[in-house]
């Protein structure tokens, strides 16, 4: 079977809840589908198909009151679920408009923030409530958002970017996290997780300077689940900080990296400003390699995935695998990961 490179039939990130606000629209592309994001009357998204049934106009384009979106080239109206309420040129009162439907979307607020269903099948919804992701975090409870960047790579060139080990230490070289002067061996255990894997809770690396300003006994589980979100889960004492990565493919050539933060330290409030700096610096460090990445590949050289720092690597492919497979054929996933210790120098 040939792996495809979108996955159906999961929730991908669509933004931070914020830049989601009530009578506005905003328009985006996933997974190559052009979407269209609301608020309905209540405070909770939407996500219509972004063209108007009639003549394919984009209904982002048109005009929003809160209620209904009205196309801007013949005027047609749209509710919340995509139902057509106003054809304002049909002289016929008789005809039922209710019969014109845009495609809606699944889309739930978790945390504050906006997520969305990519269904294989538009006719076939059922369990999509079932799959949602598990953001570590207690309902009323809210992420905050750090940064979000376009990387120009495909979703599998973004992905094993952000479970790639090997990089951090030549990528992320700062004076206050760690230099490629203090190299060491590192011994990590990972497990099968849901639809993913996960780096089993630990004690950070001693060469990681940024944990050791925490106070308290610290350890970190990182878990990764498809289709591209890496969980970071710290405990200090009995505070906890949750740090996630999200990618979602806007089409082919091009990933979307979204990061959300929690930290349940009061102080947190005080040094938001400097923590977002420092996490979008990381970012941004990741963008600056990647843009050298897309030159690299234009070329279209042969690539390779080599021993255990590409173990990951070799995973999440087979994970898509799977997962494609049990989505073609209506069987339940069976997770490929293997129970295994990991070695690599960072």
């Amino acid at each position: 079977m040939t792996e495809s490179l979108f996955l159906r039939n999961l929730w991908y990130f669509a933004m931070h809840g914020e830049f989601l606000k009530p009578g506005k629209l905003v328009a985006k592309e996933i997974l190559g589908e052009r979407i269209v994001f609301g608020r309905n009357e209540q405070g909770e998204p939407f996500a219509l198909k972004d063209n108007c049934p009639h003549r394919g106009v984009p209904l982002s384009m048109g005009w929003y009151d809160g209620k209904e979106i009205q196309c801007c080239y013949h005027g047609w109206k749209f509710n919340h679920a995509g139902t057509c309420t106003a054809i304002p040129a049909l002289a016929d009162d008789k005809f039922d408009r209710s019969k014109i439907k845009v495609f809606n979307y699944p889309c739930r607020e978790l945390n504050g923030t906006i997520w969305i269903y990519i269904p294989r099948n538009k006719t076939q919804l059922d369990g999509a409530d079932s799959r949602l992701p598990d953001l570590l975090l207690k309902p009323g409870l809210k992420f905050r958002f750090v940064e979000k960047v376009t990387m120009p790579a495909d979703v599998d060139h973004a992905v094993i970017g952000l479970i790639d080990p090997a990089h951090v230490t030549f990528v992320h070289q700062s004076w206050y996290w760690r230099s490629a002067k203090k190299l060491k061996r590192k011994e990590k255990h990972f497990e099968p997780d849901g639809l993913g894997f996960k780096m089993v809770r630990h004690k950070p690396s001693s060469n990681s300077k940024g944990y050791s300003i925490l106070k308290g006994e610290t350890s970190t589980e990182i878990n990764f689940q498809l289709p591209g979100n890496r969980f970071e889960h710290i405990r200090v004492g009995d505070h906890e900080i949750i740090s996630i990565t999200c990618l979602t493919p806007i089409n082919e050539k091009e990933t979307e990296l979204n990061h959300i933060f929690y930290a349940s330290f009061g102080f947190v409030k005080y040094l938001w400003w400097p923590l977002r700096y420092l996490g979008k610096q990381f970012i941004h460090q990741d963008l600056g390699v990647f843009r050298k990445l897309q030159k690299g590949l234009e070329t279209k050289p042969t690539l390779m995935l080599l021993g255990e720092p590409d173990a990951q690597a070799r995973w999440y492919h087979e994970l898509k695998r799977q997962w494609d497979l049990s989505q073609q054929e209506g069987k339940p996933f069976e997770n490929p990961v293997p129970k295994k210790t990991l070695h690599w120098v960072t």
